[in-house]
């Protein structure tokens, strides 16, 4: 009974760990822009949702634009993770600075685990990060009464 026992915890150990995650996801997402590029990378991401592959022509247009941009960034220098937050078990938000040698660009994931399969919810990326940085140090968002 014990080895039957034992031998069913090894077994769901390796099925836990062999289970992606949105963690494993994002890893292996910026390995792949760092070393193949932005193409490879968006196309891994959204190929973690089989309820994309309806959306070839949307997933293209975000290749597209993306690599628009990057040809005015300059030189990619990494990545650092903003936020990362989560509802539940089953519905997590990640946001990164990419960093850029002209300025930084933010991509935003979703990822949605709806029973057991995690798988990339959304995808977005914008470069209006200094617009909210300005936002958030203005005078009415600052503590009233500072004691200094």
């Amino acid at each position: 009974m014990k080895q039957i026992l034992i031998t069913s915890l090894i077994l769901w150990s390796f099925n836990s760990e062999a289970q992606d995650t949105p963690q494993k996801f994002v890893d292996r997402f910026f390995v792949l822009y760092q070393t193949k590029g932005a193409n490879e990378a968006i196309d891994y991401i959204f190929s973690t949702n089989n309820w994309m592959n309806e959306s070839k022509d949307q997933v293209e247009n975000v290749k597209f634009k993306l690599n628009s941009t990057l040809k005015l960034l300059g030189k990619y220098e990494g990545y650092d993770l903003i936020t990362k937050k989560s509802i539940g078990e089953h519905l997590s938000l990640y946001t990164f600075l990419i960093r850029y040698d002209r300025q930084p660009l933010r991509f935003t994931m979703t990822f949605y685990n709806p029973s057991k399969d995690w798988r990339l919810y959304n995808f977005s990326y914008d470069d209006s990060l200094d617009e909210e940085l300005k936002e958030a140090g203005k005078a009415y968002r600052l503590k009233e009464n500072l004691d200094y």
